[in-house]
């Protein structure tokens, strides 16, 4: 019989197996719908130190299989569908102290009213779940005709509902796919690598977060002397630690004038007799 199709008046054990098999296609729909949810709100918005990305998305999609429909809902109007901003909402910051700090956030903005709107049949969705799983049984007589019948006609229109639900769902999914794609592509890029050494897309540096700042520190670790570290030393170093960290990545001419620049060291000269002047460097206290 098609699942369309009326139920015929016939004897109630005939009626069940059909009731039954409805019931589960709605209950196998919302199942996708809140594997799909999960999906989302997993992955709609990612931040913190660059280094810890993979470790933080791991534990974001860990932490929603834990939810209910209900919360997943909550956390997908609050995060993904958005009505349009306010002008004076800002940008997060792009650097939180010393530590390279990654940040992406995807959204569907849309009219506010439209997105009232949608958060009511949202929460209605999730009503009607709770209904289907919790409470079918009391609301529907299926040990008589005309309970199985009535909970027919309600299973088809379930079925609609939660149909056009996982469908909207999915036109959601696509942008998201296509943005995550452009991420991934810009990580796989020279131009994510500078940004992770604090080198902005615009040329500008975020000096204390750099990385060639970051190899003079580390530097400093392995090879000051009475709290100074000699420049020409710590450049011998590096070149041979961290070949890619060099003053010209950074725009500047010389590693004096990286130092210089950046404005996180102390710097002094020392000249022995018969010696060429010497550079020492600290980290400046803050």
């Amino acid at each position: 019989m098609d699942e369309n199709s009326t139920i015929p008046s016939d004897d109630v054990p005939d009626l069940q197996p059909i009731v039954q098999r409805k019931l589960g296609r709605c209950l196998l729909r919302l199942q996708q719908y809140e594997r799909q949810l999960k999906v989302i709100v997993a992955h709609v918005e990612l931040s913190g130190p660059a280094d810890q990305l993979h470790t933080i998305r791991e534990q974001k999609i860990a932490d929603v299989q834990k939810r209910t429909m209900g919360t997943l809902v909550g956390m997908l109007t609050e995060s993904f569908l958005t009505p349009p901003p306010n002008e004076e909402e800002s940008q997060a910051q792009a650097y939180a102290g010393d530590q390279i700090w990654f940040s992406y956030q995807c959204q569907l903005e849309m009219p506010a009213e439209h997105y009232e709107e949608m958060k009511v049949t949202l929460k209605a969705l999730v009503d009607l779940r709770n209904e289907l799983v919790h409470h079918f049984l009391e609301r529907f007589d299926l040990c008589s005709e005309s309970g199985c019948q009535a909970a027919d006609v309600f299973l088809e229109e379930c079925y609609e509902t939660t149909n056009r639900h996982y469908l909207n769902l999915q036109s959601w999914t696509k942008p998201m796919n296509e943005a995550g794609a452009k991420i991934a592509s810009f990580i796989q890029s020279p131009a994510f690598e500078d940004v992770l050494d604090g080198i902005q897309v615009d040329g500008s540096v975020n000096w204390p977060g750099s990385g060639i700042c970051g190899c003079l520190r580390e530097a400093e670790t392995t090879l000051a002397e009475d709290g100074w570290t000699r420049l020409e030393k710590a450049i011998d170093w590096i070149g041979r630690t961290y070949p890619e960290q060099t003053p010209k990545r950074y725009g500047c001419s010389s590693w004096r004038h990286a130092l210089h620049k950046s404005r996180q060291f102390e710097i002094r000269k020392s000249q022995a007799d018969n010696e060429r002047t010497a550079v020492w460097y600290r980290s400046k206290v803050r």
